[in-house]
């Protein structure tokens, strides 16, 4: 089994058990949960809550601060949950499902873990060591973000550019041959026919999501990374362009790469990616959460006035 068809099946393969009972009534509107506006916020909750509205499922993104009332729903909270939220959602007999996106590189454990009814890993490694054994755990890998456009630069030269925060590129000095980018991606996303990833200790290497693996696949362009094991479950150990993460091997591994734009190591490189772009599109990640969601309960279909509103939205905007 290649390392694409592992995770694509493994995201809809319920760990340790049986899954929570379906109820046939009530119906139930799914809300993604947040505690703050950033880039993990807006793709796992505000962009899901709109995918899941044009399928017809009433969906939302809310503040932590906006769901004490809510009744009958499937709560998504994004990477973390209060003890005072907790108990108001369990309280309220709301089912309750933890993303938890890349916090497990930065905790020891899942905070709250038997409370949970649900739990999306976004690796299969992490859902291996932290997933393994709990009822309703399953890998739902990260989409990419649909403001990323397939790049128009050509395979003339190499064009190699980092997208992402300061933090998460692991040098002090600047990498000859490399652009750091660290704001405005989706307007500069274009300019580069290779992205860098680089995952610096051991926990990121472990756990870190597929988001850059995804972004390069979103944008057309080659992807040079550390040899982590998100990168490794979709790209699969023959990737030709892996780096170890240090500092001085990433300018050999440029160098490298530098001779072997357009060539028959680029190419495999793209079309690899290209079957990544499909299988991390918003599209399929959204067939897997309505595979996964409807272990919770029937899920609300939008009404009349919504589905509307909803049709409206979308024909403006094709």
């Amino acid at each position: 089994m290649t390392a694409s068809n592992a995770f694509a099946s493994a995201a809809t393969e319920p760990r340790g058990g049986s899954s929570p009972a379906r109820q046939s009534s009530p119906t139930r509107e799914v809300c993604f949960v947040k505690y703050y506006q950033k880039g993990s916020t807006d793709i796992a909750a505000d962009q899901m809550a709109v995918a899941l509205r044009r399928r017809g499922v009433a969906a939302r993104s809310i503040f932590a601060s906006e769901f004490a009332g809510v009744r009958d729903a499937i709560l998504v909270f994004v990477k973390r949950i209060d003890l005072m939220d907790l108990w108001r959602a369990k309280r309220a007999k709301n089912p309750i499902v933890l993303d938890v996106q890349d916090t497990v590189v930065f905790k020891r454990g899942i905070r709250y873990a038997a409370a949970w009814d649900g739990i999306i890993f976004r690796s299969l490694r992490a859902l291996e060591d932290f997933g393994r054994g709990r009822s309703g755990a399953v890998l739902i890998p990260q989409h990419w973000d649909e403001r990323y456009r397939p790049r128009t630069v050509p395979d003339d030269r190499l064009r190699l550019g980092f997208l992402g925060d300061p933090r998460s590129l692991p040098f002090d000095e600047p990498v000859p041959g490399l652009t750091a980018v660290f704001d405005d991606w989706f307007g500069r996303a274009g300019e580069f026919n290779a992205h860098l990833s680089v995952r610096g200790t051991r926990r990121e290497l472990l756990y870190k999501p597929n988001n850059k693996v995804a972004t390069a696949a979103a944008c057309n362009a080659v992807l040079l990374t550390s040899r982590d094991e998100a990168a490794r479950e979709h790209l699969g150990d023959d990737y030709p362009f892996y780096t170890d993460p240090d500092r001085e091997a990433v300018i050999a591994a440029i160098a490298v790469l530098e001779r072997r734009i357009g060539g028959s190591e680029w190419r495999r490189a793209l079309e690899q990616l290209a079957l990544i772009r499909e299988a991390t599109s918003l599209d399929r990640i959204t067939d897997l959460y309505l595979d996964y969601l409807p272990r919770f309960g029937e899920l609300r279909s939008l009404d009349g006035s919504e589905l509307a509103a909803r049709t409206a939205v979308a024909t403006a905007t094709d």
